[in-house]
């Protein structure tokens, strides 16, 4: 189970990966060219971090016609994020 929390974290320990997760949370699902325009992040960069985040199963791929579209699987990530951020900047 430590070994899983510990996996969970790593693939949120990139700001580029906190980043898509907020953005993809906050629309519940985006496309790669969405989240490319919302970021303003080159597409072979967030392409790279959205397979990292699907590899930990943090967010599931859906395709639709030629694009894929991708949802946040279980959305207490947010929590996690926001715990994190909230007591780095308290202190």
């Amino acid at each position: 189970m430590e070994k899983n929390i510990a996996n969970l974290l790593k693939a949120i320990a990139h700001p580029i990966r906190i980043k898509i997760v907020r953005i993809i949370f906050e629309h519940h699902s985006l496309s790669v060219s969405s989240i490319h325009t919302l970021l303003n992040i080159d597409q072979p960069i967030i392409s790279l971090h959205l397979g990292l985040l699907r590899k930990q199963g943090i967010i599931i791929a859906e395709k639709r016609g030629k694009n894929s579209y991708y949802s946040i699987v279980n959305r207490s990530i947010m929590q996690v994020i926001e715990i994190i951020s909230n007591d780095f900047y308290s202190n």
